[in-house]
């Protein structure tokens, strides 16, 4: 009897490695299956490389459709100057976001062509490409660290300086500092431990501190409250001087502050101008 029970313990230990290691035999194939998946856009062999774009922008003749026979966007054509502020309006599912992801190439047109500084997107490197832009979401992807980590992320190995540096300009820094542990502060599981607004601001924070010749931003005031709104706008003023932006936004207020207004309609995209708010002549 008391052989077997020493006999019981390795055993058990065995059964437990046997289900550890079929745990890891699960994700090894979901990895292996997202690694194995064929790319939605592909670099071209001899792709150039782009240090730092003018921020000249072209649309000529885009078609564009997720599923085959479904156009989302229809001979679409436009050309932005570098440094344009230009706002990018019209009804939820109209195509806006499919407008800056194809910028990103994210997706690669059908038909036409889309170019950065008179190249098409396709002759570039991705990741050189890619890494023109700075973009701002409707929701900030915030990483489980501190807000120092997660600013830095807009450029790894940043200085301290840097990141202090763009958080005053995205109007930041002062909630940062108030907080405990300042800009070791953990945000948690997609920053759920900060308001929206800070959330938003760290986004900025981060866009500053990329400074990407092309910024995108993508209804960046869309949850937040008047106060916080006009912080954030404030901050998105100064991070788009000097900058090509695509701003998308539905709020009248906000599509004044731009120089253009492209509106994307049942797939179209034309010349518009902000409708005035309630109270502006």
């Amino acid at each position: 009897m008391a052989y077997l029970t020493l006999l019981y313990q390795p055993l058990e230990d065995m059964g437990k490695r046997v289900a550890d290691l079929q745990q890891a035999f699960v994700g090894l194939e979901r990895a292996y299956s997202l690694l194995d998946e064929d790319p939605d856009v592909v670099e071209r062999p001899n792709a150039r490389p782009l240090a730092h774009a003018r921020g000249a922008v072209g649309f000529r003749g885009v078609w564009f459709g997720y599923q085959p026979g479904v156009s989302v966007l229809e001979d679409v054509s436009f050309e932005l100057a570098p440094g344009s502020f230009v706002g990018i309006a019209g009804t939820t599912g109209a195509g806006k976001t499919t407008l800056v992801s194809l910028l990103t190439r994210f997706y690669d047109p059908d038909a036409g062509r889309i170019e950065i500084d008179g190249v098409d997107l396709r002759d570039y490197r991705i990741a050189d490409l890619r890494n023109q832009f700075a973009i701002v979401l409707q929701e900030p992807v915030l990483f489980s660290t501190t807000i120092a980590e997660n600013i830095a992320y807009g450029r790894p190995g940043a200085g301290e300086e840097d990141l202090v540096s763009a958080a005053r300009a995205a109007n930041a820094h002062d909630f940062i500092a108030a907080l405990p542990d300042g800009y070791r502060t953990q945000v948690g599981q997609r920053g759920m431990l900060l308001s929206g607004g800070e959330r938003q601001r760290i986004s900025l924070a981060r866009a500053f501190l990329k400074d990407a010749p092309i910024l995108i931003m993508d209804e960046p005031t869309s949850a937040v409250d008047f106060a916080t709104e006009e912080a954030i706008i404030d901050a998105a003023d100064r991070l788009a001087k000097g900058r090509t932006t695509l701003l998308i936004t539905h709020r009248q207020n906000v599509q004044l502050r731009c120089e253009r207004i492209l509106r994307v309609e049942r797939g179209r995209v034309a010349e518009g101008k902000p409708a005035a708010p309630s109270g502006i002549v």
